[in-house]
C-alpha cells in the first residue's frame, strides 16, 4: 500500500521511538502515583520531556505543557477553561471541527459571540481582517496554522502582534504544522498552544500537547486523580497536573521525547523532502484537465475534486490501486462551503517521509485514468 494518508497520522515512526515506547511497556509504572524507583525514574522522564518540548517550541519557564490523549482534548480544553460567557472570540473558516463545535457550545449555551474570518485572494486570512474584528469584549483569537484542507499556512507572526497589542490572548492549533512549520511560541506571541504526536512529529496516537502560559486560568473540563492534593475534594488548579486527571499515557508520552528530538534533529531534511514531493504532485496535477487542486503551496496536505467522481468515489478507485488517501470533509465544514465542496467533499493527498518519487509518480499515473 502507498500510504498518503500521513495528515490523519503519518505512518513512519523513527526507530528511537518505537524502542523507547517498546522499553517502557515492558517496565511499566504509573508515574506519579507511587514512590518507588522505577516510578521515580519513569516521572523524571515525563518531566524531562515536558522540558524538552518546551525547548524545541521556543517557550520559556512562563509556560507548561500538558499532556493530552490528542489534540482536539488539547483544544476543548483550551477553549472550555478560558472562554468567559457573553465574550467574543475571533475564529476561521479553516478550523477543524474541535475548535467549531466547542465554540457552537458556547455560543448556544453562554451567548459567546464568535467571529468567523474568511481568506483573501492568496488563500490566507489577513491580519488585518482580525485587528477589525476586535471588540471591547474579545478575549482570545483561535486559528490553525496550516489547514488540513488546502494546506495554507497563515502568518501567526502577525497575528500574534496584533493580539499582542490589545491584550487578548492568541490559540494555535498546530495539528497539521508541527515538524513542518518553524514555530517559537516567544517570538510569535502565542499564548496557548495544541497539538498531536502522531503527525508531522512522528509520535505515537493517544498522545496531544496543550502548552500554556502560566499566567492563564483555565476553568476545568475533566475531575479526578492527579496524585496531588488527594486529601481535597476541590480539583486542583495548578499546572500540569491539576489537568492530567487519570493514568496518562505514560509510554506515548516519553515516546513523544525522541519523536520532538528526531524530527527536529532532521527538519530542514524532512520538509525539503515534502516540499519535493508536494511540487512534483502539484505540478503533475496541473496538467489534467478533469482535476481540480485546492492545493496551490508547497505543503504536505493536498486537495483535490475529480469532475464526474465523488471524492469517495476516487479515494476508493485509488485503494483498488493500493493508493491510500482520505476523502470527505475531514472535519472542517466551513472551508468546504466556502469552496462550495460541502456535498461531495475532497479527496486529501497528505506526504509523509515514508513516501518516495516513485510513490508521487504512481499516484499521478493512477489518477490519469479516470
Amino acid at each position: 500500500m502507498i500510504y498518503f494518508d500521513n495528515s490523519a497520522t503519518s505512518r513512519f515512526k523513527p526507530k528511537c521511538v518505537i524502542e523507547e515506547y517498546n522499553r517502557f511497556v515492558l517496565n511499566s509504572c504509573n508515574s506519579g502515583r507511587s514512590g518507588h524507583k522505577d516510578c521515580i525514574k519513569t516521572a523524571t522522564k515525563v518531566l524531562l520531556t515536558r522540558e524538552h518540548i518546551k525547548n524545541r517550541l521556543g517557550a520559556n519557564d512562563d509556560y507548561e505543557v500538558i499532556f493530552t490523549n490528542n489534540c482536539t482534548e488539547a483544544l476543548n480544553m483550551a477553549i472550555l477553561g478560558f472562554v468567559k460567557p457573553a465574550s467574543h472570540v475571533i475564529t476561521t473558516i479553516f478550523e477543524h471541527n474541535s475548535v467549531l463545535r466547542p465554540l457552537k457550545f458556547l455560543e448556544d449555551n453562554f451567548n459567546v459571540k464568535v467571529s468567523y474570518l474568511y481568506p483573501d485572494l492568496t488563500g490566507k486570512i489577513p491580519p488585518t481582517s482580525i485587528e477589525n474584528s476586535i471588540t471591547l469584549d474579545t478575549t482570545l483569537v483561535i486559528l490553525n496554522q496550516t489547514s488540513n484542507v488546502t494546506g495554507v499556512s497563515q502568518e501567526i507572526g502577525e497575528i500574534g502582534k496584533i493580539c499582542k497589542q490589545h491584550n487578548i490572548k492568541l490559540l494555535v492549533d498546530t495539528a497539521q504544522s508541527l515538524g513542518h512549520e518553524p514555530i517559537n511560541m516567544q517570538d510569535l506571541n502565542i499564548d496557548m498552544l495544541a497539538s498531536c504526536g502522531h503527525k508531522g512529529i512522528h509520535g505515537m496516537q493517544g498522545t496531544g500537547i496543550l502548552v500554556i502560559k502560566k499566567d492563564i486560568v483555565l476553568k476545568h473540563i475533566k475531575f479526578g486523580g492527579t496524585g496531588t492534593e488527594s486529601d481535597v475534594l476541590v480539583q486542583p488548579d495548578h499546572y500540569p497536573e491539576g489537568y492530567e486527571c487519570g493514568t496518562i499515557n505514560t509510554g506515548g508520552i516519553i515516546a513523544l521525547g525522541k519523536a520532538f528530538d528526531w524530527t527536529y534533529s532532521n527538519f530542514i531534511q524532512l520538509n525539503r523532502h515534502y516540499k519535493y514531493l508536494s511540487g512534483e504532485i502539484i505540478y503533475g496535477l496541473k496538467s489534467m484537465p478533469k482535476i481540480t487542486c485546492y492545493s496551490d503551496f508547497p505543503s504536505t496536505v493536498i486537495s483535490i475534486e475529480v469532475d464526474g467522481y465523488s471524492s469517495s468515489e476516487v479515494a476508493e478507485f485509488l485503494n483498488t490501486h493500493n493508493i491510500a488517501v482520505r476523502s470527505g470533509l475531514h472535519c472542517a465544514p466551513k472551508i468546504h462551503e466556502y469552496l462550495g465542496t460541502i456535498s461531495d467533499g475532497l479527496c486529501r493527498i497528505s506526504i509523509g517521509y515514508n513516501n518516495s518519487l516513485n510513490d508521487c509518480h504512481t499516484l499521478l499515473n493512477v489518477l490519469s485514468r479516470l
